[in-house]
């Protein structure tokens, strides 16, 4: 199944998770390897991923080359497998993450069309996720798209990108690996139902969309189903999982739309005359969503959620975990920068690891800037290159849009980063978990890098986040913030037909959305200041400091309407 390193074609890390099912009994396993047969010798390079969530694990057998067997130790989901498997994706360079339960059949073209789609789709980074259309026994399961008073199922056949919020059972999809490490994976509180309305409700939050892949009708036994099977447990799993992805981001009437739901799936039990066990447990899920607030039942399920998981992970030490490095994508704008990209750059790679990226946007320069960056030879570096010129809020979008990885560091072009700022914002972001966005202070330098000021807030006035204190005066700087990439649906995108300048934008919007900022009162950045600086060239007039305020009240009244809008239809 391994093909040599240099290959052309779709590389594609394929998870199973087996629960209490030799891989010789599973029928995605089965299926996986007859469908591998059909696939055209070198378009497909496939690593497969046996993550077996019995207790000790079981016998896997022989299995062939390119396939590895991993036994859990304790039962962590579906979604600390498919988080081992997308970090084994990106660690060894895979583009895309097949996910599968153990009880998918594939048909005997499914690797064939999902290949040559994957192809198809892969310049266009819009596309998160490929699916197929899901059935039990017949019955239509996936994918849905999400309308006002419920769900609706894509035409039996229908092929091409899903123009609505739209999400998949998260088996037999074949994901983008770079966008779920954007989106921060697998979120393991849903550890094993609604992970995918999860999934696909955060790729909807950061712009991407699904391919539905009509022409594949996968069969796909779902036991929520068939009554006379469920599990207690896993159905009191599957209610809890429901009530938090509703109280947190289904809003009001979804969720009395959920209520309303209760009491005719109680009715069904009762028509089924289903075990008094699944009866009660739906009782007790009516009774919370009506006697209980959404905050008390959100504090209970992350508090069990969290209790679970500290348990299902005994393999990791708690001490190494909170050390573990994550990986940063550092975003800069440019334009005419070549007197001074070149050092700024190299000042940024020496502090980052072969893990991490820098995305430059260049805005179209005339001056060689673009020849500056090539000439570093990194191969850590992205160029993405404006065919005429946009203006630093547009470089600063598309460059956030384009990072990858954890972490999101703002750079420009000009200044220079002192040694131990990445590991300093890094260690800020681990110590507080809360924290959703990082500023520090600057040491002004001219032109030649001679000392202006010791630090920028000494001289300006102290550091305030929040609201109301920047609207008075800003005291964000773009080029010192960094912030999680889970957030940057609370920023993007940026109000370009308004007088807002980036930085206080995305300072005021992270306060808005709930955000925690932190200050670290020493200077991380010589801040050159000098007649060609792209921002903060020169203080604002009174005058333009009052519109600036004003188109930012606007902006702010718009883009949370429109994320009001936006979140109603899902």
């Amino acid at each position: 199944m391994l093909a040599a390193t240099k290959f052309s074609g779709v590389r594609v890390v394929a998870v199973i998770v087996l629960y209490k099912n030799p891989p010789q009994q599973s029928a995605s396993w089965m299926s996986l390897q007859a469908t591998l047969k059909a696939v055209p010798e070198g378009t497909l390079q496939l690593k497969v991923l046996l993550y077996d969530n019995t207790p000790g694990g079981q016998d896997p057998g022989l299995l062939p080359a390119g396939v590895l067997y991993q036994a859990a130790g304790c039962n962590g989901g579906l979604a600390e497998a498919y988080n081992q498997a997308l970090q084994l994706a990106e660690d060894e360079g895979y583009d895309w993450l097949l996910t599968l339960d153990q009880d998918t059949m594939l048909p005997t073209d499914y690797l064939s069309l999902m290949s040559d789609l994957a192809l198809h789709t892969e310049s266009d980074d819009r596309v998160a996720a490929i699916v197929p259309q899901l059935l039990d026994f017949g019955r239509h399961l996936s994918p849905v798209s999400i309308r006002f008073w419920g769900v609706s199922y894509f035409p039996q056949g229908f092929e091409g990108i899903s123009r609505r919020v739209a999400y998949a059972f998260n088996s037999a999809s074949l994901f983008r690996v770079k966008t779920l490490k954007q989106i921060g994976g697998f979120n393991p509180y849903f550890w094993l139902d609604y992970l995918d309305a999860y999934v696909y409700w955060q790729l909807y939050r950061h712009g991407r969309n699904m391919y539905v892949a009509g022409s594949l009708q996968v069969e796909h036994e779902l036991s929520l189903l068939h009554g006379e099977n469920l599990n207690p447990d896993r159905f009191r799993n599957f209610l809890q999982a429901e009530s938090a992805f509703y109280d947190l981001y289904g809003g009001h009437i979804r969720g009395l739309a959920l209520t309303g739901r209760l009491l005719g799936r109680i009715l069904r039990h009762y028509m089924r005359r289903d075990d008094f066990v699944i009866r009660q447990l739906t009782w007790n899920a009516l009774n919370r969503r009506v006697f209980y607030s959404r905050a008390l039942r959100i504090q209970d399920w992350k508090s069990e959620m969290a209790q679970r998981i500290r348990h299902s992970s005994p393999t990791e030490d708690p001490q190494e975990l909170a050390q573990r490095r994550p990986a940063i994508s550092v975003c800069m704008a440019a334009y005419n920068g070549a007197r001074y990209i070149t050092v700024q750059l190299q000042s940024i790679l020496s502090q980052l690891t072969e893990e991490d990226e820098v995305i430059v946007v260049d805005d179209a320069s005339t001056d060689g800037t673009r020849e500056c960056v090539r000439s570093l030879r990194d191969s850590r570096i992205r160029l993405i290159e404006h065919p005429w010129n946009l203006g630093v809020m547009h470089s600063f979008e598309d460059a956030i849009y384009a990072a990858s990885k954890g972490l999101i560091f703002l750079s420009d072009q000009d200044d220079l980063w002192v040694p131990d700022k990445v590991s300093t914002i890094i260690q800020q972001f681990q110590d507080n978990p809360s924290v959703t966005l990082v500023a520090s202070d600057a040491a002004p330098i001219d032109q030649d890098g001679n000392s202006i000021s010791e630090s920028y807030f000494k001289a300006k006035g102290k550091f305030h986040p929040g609201i109301f204190s920047n609207l008075i005066r800003n005291s964000y700087i773009g080029c010192t913030l960094a912030f999680r990439a889970n957030c940057i649906s609370e920023f993007l995108p940026f109000p370009h037909r308004a007088d807002v300048l980036h930085d206080i934008w995305i300072g005021v919007r992270n306060s808005l959305s709930c955000g925690q900022t932190a200050f670290i009162d020493r200077p991380l950045i010589l801040y050159r200041r000098h007649p060609d600086t792209l921002t903060g060239r020169k203080s604002l007039t009174f005058a333009r400091r009052v519109r600036v305020r004003f188109h930012l009240l606007l902006a702010l009244i718009g883009f949370s309407i429109s994320k009001r809008i936006r979140e109603s239809r899902f």
